[in-house]
């Protein structure tokens, strides 16, 4: 495990030393590798110098994301692991074994690209740190019922981990790739920064599922960038459980005729809790669709920012994207900000977007305690019909079951 400490500066990024002393840990990796880290690692000292007013951050507080509190850089080996359901074909690895064993296999990595929605400081510190990460790329046409897992642990408190994960679909393969992010006991409860790019080929169709459930006291950034080919479908549904404070950036591409993105999120927030999802649909070619769908239960002092954009280029007629997003809120002091968009260059488009804000409806409420439930089992009964929808997008029934249970769990805490 390599650790890097704290020195006695405000933040263990301001030590110049520290990334010098980062890539001499790593100097067996080849010196594409090495040149994209400095790249990144002047970006990110540039943005930190820095004092034009960010509005990217708008409706979130970004002190809350500036790591000022982490002390260490841990890239502990076992916090990472990977399986899968059968013996296949495709290249399931992590990403440190690919850059040792295969390293012109890779190098392409360097030109990938990110979501690019606005917390640009942090995508660059982790596209130049990252100690880890998983690789997969799929053969062509593979069997569908192939499912890949992968489990990502938190570090020790007060560290950070950085992750860069390369998907790749093949032409017409399909797969489920379902994706933890949890702690195994409280003293797992640092913090994590990682970046997944996807490319999926033509034909191909990704189910990718993720499951947030950290210590409620960890920092977490998720950058997620799609890039989707002819007639090539995603379905990604992700569920935020833990955290204090998540930041997701999450971009689909449709860059060919045919493409479909289907993004579904979830929210459950309690104590001070605070989810700020940043979303693009961003459609480049004609005849393609995409759906979004986000939901978010706050209870306590909870909070939820929603920025979401569909950006349709002059290229992309006969696009039909749709956007929603919902908010619940369970007590008078949770908050949720939404800012829905559209950018509409192109002619013969379906394209619509919507947020709204509420609380329980007294009437369901009604209905459930004349029925003899308890007031609060009747609330839990009406936030969970409330995030059913996007829970169904889980197929499977044991994964399915699990989500629901931890859900249930929380309510019950509250």
């Amino acid at each position: 495990m390599q650790t890097i400490n704290k020195p006695s500066l405000s933040s263990l990024f301001d030590d110049q030393n520290l990334f010098s002393s980062f890539v001499e840990e790593r100097s067996w990796e080849p010196g594409w590798c090495a040149d994209f880290r400095m790249e990144n690692w002047n970006h990110f000292e540039s943005l930190q110098s820095s004092n034009v007013k960010d509005e990217n951050w708008r409706f979130s507080p970004k002190s809350r994301f500036s790591l000022s509190e982490v002390n260490q850089l841990n890239s502990d080996v076992d916090l990472l692991s990977l399986s899968s359901n059968t013996h296949s074909k495709s290249r399931f690895q992590d990403l440190n074994k690919m850059i040792l064993d295969f390293p012109s296999e890779i190098s392409n990595i360097i030109d990938l690209k990110g979501p690019c929605l606005g917390a640009l400081s942090n995508y660059h510190l982790t596209s130049a740190l990252f100690d880890n990460g998983f690789f997969l790329n799929t053969v062509s046409g593979n069997e569908s019922r192939e499912v890949f897992t992968v489990r990502h642990k938190l570090p020790s408190s007060g560290s950070i981990s950085f992750r860069k994960n390369v998907l790749t679909l093949c032409p017409f393969s399909e797969i489920t790739l379902i994706e933890f992010i949890e702690s195994d006991h409280d003293s797992n409860s640092g913090n994590l920064s990682s970046i997944l790019h996807a490319e999926i080929g033509e034909g191909a169709k990704l189910n990718r599922i993720l499951i947030q459930d950290a210590k409620t006291i960890a920092t977490l950034h998720q950058f997620e960038n799609f890039v989707i080919g002819k007639n090539a479908n995603v379905t990604n549904t992700t569920i935020h459980l833990g955290s204090s404070e998540c930041r997701t950036e999450i971009k689909g591409n449709l860059m060919e005729e045919g493409a479909e993105f289907e993004n579904f999120s979830l929210f459950l927030g309690c104590g001070k809790q605070l989810f700020d999802q940043r979303t693009m649909q961003f459609h480049a070619a004609p005849n393609c669709r995409s759906n979004l769908i986000s939901k978010n239960a706050l209870n306590d002092k909870s909070k939820s920012v929603f920025s979401g954009m569909i950006k349709v280029l002059p290229s992309a007629s006969n696009t039909n994207a749709y956007q929603t997003n919902r908010n619940l809120l369970l007590s008078n002091e949770a908050q949720a900000d939404s800012l829905p968009g559209l950018e509409i260059l192109a002619n013969e488009v379906k394209c619509s977007h919507g947020a709204t804000t509420s609380k329980i409806d007294e009437q369901e409420l009604f209905y459930l305690r004349s029925r003899g439930i308890p007031q609060k089992s009747a609330e839990n009964l009406i936030a969970l019909g409330f995030l059913d929808e996007i829970l169904a997008m889980v197929k499977d029934e044991e994964l399915n079951e699990s989500i629901r249970h931890k859900i249930e769990s929380r309510f019950n805490n509250l």
